[in-house]
């Protein structure tokens, strides 16, 4: 069946301000998507403890970041699903990988993956997604995640598409009483790249780690929105992105603290740091902290700017040229990300693709 993608007002800012900033929300479009079964086998061995459930998930309801539009449009066209879950107490030895490839055979996937961690559990689960031609291929994935009292969930997205890719991940998180999320997303591929990530930490001590590491060249468009909604007492969000802009490409990073009534002593920080190497790149921030509850610790900061002219020099009166200098800032600036990933050819995939990439490079401008 072929068919268009139009998405409408996704990765919607919780709180709207200036229409004319453009920045409230995103719109998706595309054509002629056809959709089949995946026909790939991207799952690997399954540690002790693991398995492929046929329960159902825990919190059918869960709010995703990109929004219900988004997650009714994979579920409608789902051509890969799953639902992991980790039994109680068990704390997994290895990660659960599912590596996704895009080729002739599998030009697109709307991949559906719910994962559940039961009371006091710890699992890790990494997604990776490539593709082989260079052709236009499309990729939207839903992901859901669970973390019943005291379990940890790692979930590690890494995206390497070509450049003429159309990608979202679409995720919604739910934690209960001392339940951890931690996630790391790496989007460094495709044309046009959305992500949105919401999370409900409801019960107390409950806790977020968001780490995300983006790269944009030529005329890529990278769309991000994240939000941490606080609900129980003493919950803690960490949410930290950081990314390099070439040429004209563009990047818009929604980033919300949402302190709901009930999160005493809720603490919640956010942070991005990018750099900008041409004049023409479009980068669009928009840091929000909500509150409805007192004593509570939210802050927010954004750091935006050109390489330093004395870092530059001292790079460059070791030798290196001034390209080099700037290849080795942006691979620096990416390493604290990527060294969490718990998979060292995927470590490797990463940089060695954003090496690439850098590498065809004449200038930054």
């Amino acid at each position: 069946m072929i068919m268009d993608l139009a998405l409408k007002q996704i990765n919607t800012l919780p709180t709207p301000t200036w229409n004319r900033l453009g920045i409230n929300y995103r719109n998706l479009e595309t054509k002629d998507l056809s959709f089949a079964p995946y026909s790939g086998e991207p799952l690997s061995a399954l540690p002790d403890g693991v398995s492929v459930s046929v329960l159902p998930f825990p919190k059918p309801e869960l709010e995703t970041g990109m929004g219900e539009s988004a997650e009714d449009f994979v579920r409608s066209n789902q051509t890969y699903g799953l639902s992991l879950r980790v039994a109680a107490g068990v704390k997994a030895s290895e990660p659960v990988k599912l590596d996704f490839c895009l080729n002739g055979e599998n030009p697109t996937l709307a991949d559906a993956v719910d994962i559940t961690a039961e009371e006091n559990s710890e699992l890790t689960v990494v997604m990776s997604y490539r593709s082989e031609e260079d052709f236009a291929q499309f990729h939207g994935g839903l992901t859901r995640l669970y973390a019943a009292k005291g379990a940890v969930i790692h979930l590690v997205q890494v995206q390497l598409l070509g450049e003429s890719c159309t990608h979202f991940d679409n995720v919604g998180a739910f934690a209960e009483e001392g339940g951890k999320i931690d996630v790391i997303q790496a989007e460094v591929g495709g044309k046009t790249a959305l992500s949105g990530v919401k999370t409900r930490l409801d019960g107390e001590k409950s806790s977020l780690v968001m780490d995300t590491i983006y790269f944009g060249d030529g005329s890529r468009s990278i769309d991000m929105n994240y939000v941490a909604e606080h609900y129980g007492r003493k919950t803690n969000s960490e949410i930290h992105v950081t990314g390099a802009l070439l040429h004209e490409s563009e990047k818009t990073f929604r980033g919300t603290i949402d302190f709901k009534r009930g999160s005493k002593r809720a603490v919640g920080h956010e942070s991005e740091y990018n750099l900008l190497f041409s004049p023409k790149v479009r980068n669009k921030t928009a840091p929000l902290i909500l509150c409805a509850e007192e004593d509570v610790d939210g802050r927010h900061g954004a750091s935006t700017g050109k390489i330093g002219e004395n870092t530059l020099f001292y790079l460059m009166s070791r030798g290196l040229s001034e390209l080099e200098a700037k290849k080795l800032l942006i691979e620096a600036q990416f390493r604290p990300v990527t060294d969490r990933i718990p998979d060292e050819s995927l470590r490797t995939a990463v940089m060695e693709y954003v090496q690439g990439r850098l590498s065809g490079l004449e200038s930054m401008g």
